[in-house]
């Protein structure tokens, strides 16, 4: 099962971190809310609990698509282990990315991000993604460290050991379908 958890900022004081799971025909099924002052660790161990304790299984291999806070990578990893599935949403990443470059850029760096997490190759798609950095480097250093940043992350459904140990299928052939490495943000959130 693939589970993706966000937070939603609710106003300054309020954030709701949600997990909804998605079954192998894409499905979308709620698993959990909590409510916390930010998307902190102690929010999100409070969610990752409260689906342990109500039947996820943490010695099942899961696929968890997150935004990169690092709240909820630490929390997934100290009750799925280290070497937990974690992919960041590729919707959150793009919006990061593009939200600081001119318009102008915006197709062609879209369309590369869009080919390099499509590939079933990791280690091609981590080249073009650092190719992609080095060409931004220059005139855009803070948005090639944001590429660079998390880049295990981004690629983890690329990997063959995802695909194997999480049920998940090739990237090229699934993703316009179920959209399974998104994490539920819609573009215009």
């Amino acid at each position: 099962m693939v589970i993706q958890i966000d937070g939603i900022h609710m106003d300054e004081d309020m954030t709701l971190v949600a997990a909804i799971g998605v079954d192998v025909n894409g499905d979308k099924h709620p698993l959990g809310v909590v409510e916390g002052a930010t998307e902190n660790a102690a929010t999100v161990q409070a969610l990752i609990g409260n689906l342990v304790e109500r039947g996820l299984d943490p010695a099942v291999p899961h696929l968890f698509i997150i935004d990169g806070s690092k709240a909820l990578s630490k929390a997934i990893r100290a009750t799925f282990g280290r070497d937990a599935a974690i992919q960041r949403c590729q919707i959150h990443k793009a919006r990061n990315i593009l939200d600081r470059l001119p318009k102008s850029m915006h197709a062609q760096v879209r369309r590369t991000l869009r080919q390099a997490w499509e590939m079933d190759d990791a280690g091609k798609a981590e080249t073009l993604l650092r190719n992609l950095a080095r060409r931004l480097e220059k005139d855009w250093e803070g948005v090639s460290a944001s590429i660079l940043e998390g880049l295990d992350e981004m690629l983890t459904v690329t990997k063959p050991d995802c695909r194997r140990n999480c049920g998940v299928r090739s990237p090229a052939r699934t993703s316009s379908r179920t959209s399974w490495a998104r994490c539920g943000a819609s573009a215009g959130t």
